[in-house]
């Protein structure tokens, strides 16, 4: 049988061993960033998120949405001395995509729709009071729509926090990245 013979151990085998062996561990310590750095730290040290804070000036729950989880990504809700100040415009909108025929609890029309959030942004210098950069990052998401009016409603809600979610985190890196220049 294949298994039973014998193989002789060489210094060749095992050179190529200890060669991979030590491969594996100096590219098991490549990563994008130090598993625990700091995340409100860009990798090179020169911008720190923690020092932004988001204007109260939203008035929608979609909003709110957005703001507070951008201010927990910046700096988990708590900036003590704020360097920066983002200023948010959040607007959102519904749309019913399809329409499509089913025999759904009793029968009725089982539509699609999307939820889109658009978020326009400025970062200031506190110091200087100037705007330094704007701009607009905008998400969707979908949902299904049945002949039940509170699970339409829960759908159209969910949908407005994925939404809302992500573009907060686009928020995040556009901040960054502005920050980073």
């Amino acid at each position: 049988m294949w298994f039973a013979k014998k193989r002789s151990i060489t210094l060749e085998s095992v050179t190529k061993l200890a060669a991979a062996l030590a491969l594996m561990a100096v590219l098991s310590a490549c990563q994008f960033r130090p598993l625990h750095q700091d995340s409100s730290t860009i990798s090179d040290g020169s911008v720190n998120l923690s020092s932004v804070t988001v204007q109260d000036n939203v008035n929608t729950r979609v909003g709110q949405q957005v703001r507070n989880r951008l201010l927990f990504l910046l700096n988990g809700g708590n900036a003590p001395q704020p360097t920066h100040e983002t200023r948010l415009s959040v607007t959102w909108f519904n749309r019913q995509l399809a329409a499509i025929p089913a025999q759904i609890a009793g029968g009725g029309d089982t539509t699609a729709g999307t939820v889109t959030v658009v978020a326009k942004y400025e970062l200031f210098d506190l110091s200087t009071g100037k705007a330094i950069a704007r701009g607009t990052r905008q998400s969707a998401a979908s949902y299904d729509r049945t002949g039940q009016v509170f699970a339409n409603n829960r759908a159209e809600r969910d949908a407005e926090n994925r939404a809302a979610k992500e573009v907060a985190e686009s928020l995040r890196l556009a901040i960054a990245s502005d920050l980073n220049r």
